[in-house]
């Protein structure tokens, strides 16, 4: 059964969504088990992801795209299909990141502004290292939603709402294979096709999608 949504700030996060619990009740057994899974999720420093993406409205685009997250919190994103601009490339750190497109390259403090000016629409960039482990962004706050096994069912932050469809096991954790970004501007389909580099184990293969 899932839980109601549970508003939190960046500093509640850290201490879990603890708001409707009196001192005397106990955690419910989801929230415990999202405790948990929380910490071993805030432990992924590196991973690599292959995934498909899909606009759903007017857009109504697809693509490919791939997630190369390193320890020193640099990463590298690429797309490639029809969105627009052809193959794009956005690689940096936080601070900092180099856009590649057919139309040059760009370096830039805000790559999603940078989207939203040439397509129209934009990814969420800062959010999506967290969110595509189905964790909340840490330095914003959010209001979650857990199933029964205290995975995110559910998420709002920054603008977005992004709903869970599915989870797969990859290495020593489960992860997210099928989510949902929505923003007023766009709806993003996601599909997680391979989980690898995770710290402590090599995720096996997705099976295929029926």
């Amino acid at each position: 059964m899932r839980l109601a949504w549970c508003g939190v700030a960046a500093a509640s996060l850290l201490a879990g969504c603890a708001l409707f619990k009196g001192p005397d009740m106990p955690q419910p057994p989801s929230e415990a088990r999202w405790q948990e899974r929380k910490a071993a999720l805030e432990r992924i420093d590196r991973f690599s992801l292959q995934a498909r993406v899909a606009s759903s409205g007017s857009l109504g685009m697809k693509g490919e795209l791939r997630w190369q997250q390193n320890p020193d919190d640099s990463f590298d994103l690429r797309l490639a299909g029809p969105f627009g601009v052809g193959a794009l490339s956005i690689a940096g750190n936080p601070s900092v990141v180099e856009v590649r497109s057919r139309e040059g390259s760009q370096v830039t403090a805000d790559p999603e502004a940078w989207l939203r000016r040439k397509l129209g629409w934009t990814l969420p960039i800062a959010g999506l290292r967290y969110w595509a482990l189905g964790l909340p962004a840490p330095a914003s706050p959010a209001r979650i939603e857990l199933d029964a096994e205290g995975e995110i069912a559910a998420l709002e932050q920054d603008g977005w709402r992004l709903e869970y469809d599915e989870y797969q096991p990859a290495g020593p954790v489960t992860l997210p294979r099928r989510f949902q970004l929505a923003s007023p501007d766009v709806t993003i389909k996601l599909v997680a096709d391979r989980w690898e580099g995770l710290p402590g184990a090599e995720a096996p293969d997705a099976p295929p999608v029926q």
